[in-house]
């Protein structure tokens, strides 16, 4: 009995042995797993936490934030005392004794959870509220409570009392997306943290218990109890006097969100600029890291761009209709870009109407039509040719397989020609013709190297014909690479990368990204100042109101110096107009989104539909008109305050006069309406004289036989006219050798090897109008008067 006794006392002491051993074992592997599956935070204080990229104009003002949680991080001598001391009173009054576990807090709250048998009151530190928001999930798991208590400890271990609420106050959610104090008194008051008072502290440090339920802007009386309860928990803790705690619960709680004027602002721009931050550092870092983002807008000129934009649409002088494209956009569409071309600074941006996704300045390829003229005209005056230089405007067939004719006949957009034309003129007038036969002259792969040169990058094979003339492009140009090409001339010859973004710093202040700087290494000179300079000037005459020329852009009607070109497809798709100062150069592009002819009902002010006498409606037509005088009205407003400035003249420009119709020194033979002064680089100036005006002699035409009249031919059948002496060719008003034209087509004749045929005078003198057949008449006269006298 004794051993049995004795053994049954031997396996109890060994079966508690094997429990506690058990139960050591199992503590240190859940010990073990609670270290090892907890992250590390040594280097906390380095990574912060999730903080919100700001975006910033050109002038400091916010424009927006990118954020994955709405956080802006301040120190903490920037929070205020009695925000430090509301948060303490409220969520954790041990909070500087204590070691990261308040084991005095937590017998506490179990012992009113049992009194009520409900969970009635928390028991976590400041410090255990630090490590579960920054660290680990909100799945209430014993495991979590767990590793939340051991990072406490190690965050107590780590870092001083002040850098853990300094993380804490950063790290919270107070409501309405915002994460950290500085957020949240933006958000709920629009004034930075440190400029918060007693009561504002008290509200925000009430939210952090349940931020929606206590949500001022829902539930106010609410809030204003539980802040009310903050500043009693202050009194008694002796953070503030009784007097103050009560003074502070008289104010009424006076909410003001910021403004979003600027969010709002230019909403392709800060989309622009979020893609450009995602490819450079990630969207990981773009979305949490905190960046300080200065940018190139400038806000006038934003509001400025959508200003002159509404007003287009609201007058009707842009219509309205909607289209099922998409969500049923409305349409037309349209897009603006202004850049300073010295800097490549884009200044404003507008990517369409709506805040679509899709950005109509970078991402839409359209048809430039005549806005790619200039192009050509770089190409020839590089060549040697001046804007007195001559192309000769009449209708010429080439042989080509475009569109599959095996012909093609290019046309003025008013069937008129002009005959010989100077290239000011041309281009001034946007004249087709010779926009080709210039092309033909310079070369298709010549121009498409200078175009290159200048940005445009989206040239393919098919595009090497003589249509490249025209802007006819297979897949077309953005009116961001429009604006490049452009703002060379502007420079004298700079290409400059147009930016949007100067410099990012990441949270800590240290500059990341100087693009500003990094762009300035990148300028090339890819034309010669005084190429840019001529092209300049005739681009000058393109928007010129007289007395030489109307410019097809004259609807631009800036009143300074200023230079442009339209462009219109010929079917009316697109519609452009692409104009510079010395320090500006903004883009209009107008079309819709699915390519088609841009003809709409006109309407009134009141947006009824304006009809014809007849009842049919009346049509507008939007061509690049429209988008000059846009750009006309915009850049007005842009540029009124500031100095009035012209481009500079480069050295090796200089002014000759020249005949007009051959481009040439005049000879004493051409007409003084034939002089003119016009630009030519030193090297290329006009050394010969004129070799179409030549000495001239009247020679009268009977019209009836085509030949020589004599004094018997009647009056009425003889015409003057004026050839040259030395070859015979007959020659206008101007002295201009007349072209023989086919029938048909009016195009010019030419013989085998290409060159002109003329009219010549005739040699032959008339013989059907002789003595006898005039003194015949005369009889007839005299008698048939007799005969009237008679009757």
């Amino acid at each position: 009995m004794i051993n049995f006794k004795q053994k049954a006392s031997q396996l109890a002491i060994i079966s508690i042995i094997l429990i506690f051993a058990i139960g050591l074992g199992s503590a240190i592997g859940v010990i073990t797993w609670v270290i090892n599956e907890s992250p590390d935070i040594s280097d906390y204080g380095q990574w912060k936490t999730s903080e919100s990229t700001i975006i910033y104009a050109s002038n400091g003002e916010p424009l927006t934030k990118l954020y994955e949680e709405n956080r802006v991080y301040v120190s903490l001598d920037q929070i205020p005392t009695n925000l430090q001391n509301a948060v303490i009173s409220i969520e954790d009054a041990r909070f500087r004794n204590h070691h990261g576990l308040d084991f005095k807090g937590i017998l506490r709250a179990i012992w009113v959870d049992l009194k009520h048998m409900a969970k009635v009151e928390g028991a976590s530190t400041i410090t255990q509220q630090l490590a579960k928001n920054a660290l680990l999930t909100h799945k209430k798991l014993f495991s979590r409570k767990l590793q939340e208590m051991y990072i406490a400890l190690q965050f107590e271990r780590m870092y001083t009392k002040n850098e853990i609420l300094e993380f804490y106050l950063n790290e919270i959610f107070l409501g309405h997306s915002a994460y950290g104090v500085q957020s949240a008194a933006k958000f709920y008051f629009n004034k930075d943290v440190e400029n918060l008072t007693l009561s504002e502290s008290a509200l925000i440090a009430a939210l952090i218990k349940a931020p929606n339920a206590y949500s001022p802007y829902r539930n106010k009386d609410t809030v204003r109890s539980r802040r009310n309860i903050v500043l009693n928990k202050m009194a008694e803790q002796d953070y503030i006097t009784e007097k103050q705690a009560q003074k502070a619960k008289q104010q009424a709680i006076k909410l003001e969100r910021p403004t979003e004027d600027n969010e709002k602002l230019a909403p392709y721009f800060v989309n622009h600029i979020r893609k450009k931050l995602i490819d450079k550092f990630g969207a990981q870092r773009v979305y949490t890291g905190g960046l300080e983002v200065h940018t190139t807008l400038d806000i006038k000129m934003q509001k400025q761009a959508n200003a002159s934009i509404e007003n287009a649409l609201k007058t009707g002088y842009i219509p309205t209709i909607s289209r099922k494209v998409g969500q049923g956009d409305k349409q037309p569409q349209l897009s603006l870009i202004t850049v300073n071309p010295n800097n490549g600074h884009i200044k404003a941006m507008v990517g369409g109407r709506g805040n679509d996704k899709f950005n109509r300045v970078t991402q839409a390829y359209r048809q430039p039509g005549s806005s790619f003229k200039p192009f050509v005209y770089t190409t020839a005056v590089e060549q040697g040719m001046g804007t007195g230089s001559v192309i000769d405007d009449s209708l010429k067939k080439y042989k080509t397989e475009l569109n599959g004719d095996k012909t093609w006949m290019p046309k003025n957009y008013n069937e008129k020609y002009l005959g010989p034309t100077t290239l000011r003129i041309g281009l001034a007038k946007s004249v087709n013709v010779m926009a080709v036969k210039l092309l033909d002259e310079v070369g298709v792969s010549e121009t498409i190297s200078t175009t290159q040169d200048l940005g445009i990058n989206s040239i393919v094979e098919k595009d090497r014909n003589l249509a490249l003339a025209l802007g006819g492009l297979t897949k077309g140009v953005t009116p961001l690479q429009m604006t490049q090409a452009y703002s060379v001339f502007a420079t004298g010859g700079i290409k400059t990368n147009p930016i949007a973004i100067t410099k990012v710093y990441d949270n800590y202040g240290t500059l990341i990204w100087n693009h500003e700087a990094e762009n300035e290494t990148k300028k090339k000179v890819v034309l010669d100042e005084g190429v840019a300079y001529l092209v300049t000037d005739m681009l000058k005459s393109a928007v010129a109101r007289g007395p030489l020329v109307w410019g097809t852009g004259w609807r631009a009607k800036l009143n300074r110096p200023a230079a442009g070109k339209t462009g219109t497809t010929s079917n009316y798709t697109d519609a452009w107009f692409v104009g510079f100062t010395p320090k500006l150069v903004t883009s209009i592009w107008i079309g819709e989104d699915q390519p088609r002819k841009m003809e709409y009902p006109k309407r009134n002010n009141e947006g009824e539909i304006i009809k014809k006498e007849n009842g049919d409606k009346v049509i507008q037509t939007i061509s690049s008109g429209e988008a000059a005088k846009l750009w006309g009205d915009y850049m007005r407003e842009v540029v009124k305050n500031r100095p009035i400035e012209d481009f500079s003249k480069p050295n090796n420009v200089i002014t000759k006069e020249i005949c007009i119709e051959s481009g040439k020194i005049p000879n004493q033979h051409c007409p003084a309406q034939a002089h003119r002064e016009e630009l030519f680089l030193k090297n290329s100036a006009p050394q010969e004289k004129c070799s179409i005006h030549k000495e001239t002699k009247e020679a009268r035409i009977d019209t009836s036989t085509g030949k020589l009249a004599t004094k018997y031919c009647p009056v009425s059948k003889v015409k003057k006219v004026e050839y040259q002496v030395e070859t015979g060719i007959l020659v206008d008003d101007n002295g201009v050798p007349i072209k023989k034209t086919e029938e048909d087509s009016k195009a010019p004749l030419t013989d085998e090897e290409g060159n002109y045929i003329y009219e010549k005078v005739p040699t032959d003198t008339c013989k059907e109008h002789t003595p006898k057949e005039r003194e015949k008449k005369i009889k007839d006269r005299i008698l048939e008067f007799f005969n009237i006298l008679n009757k």
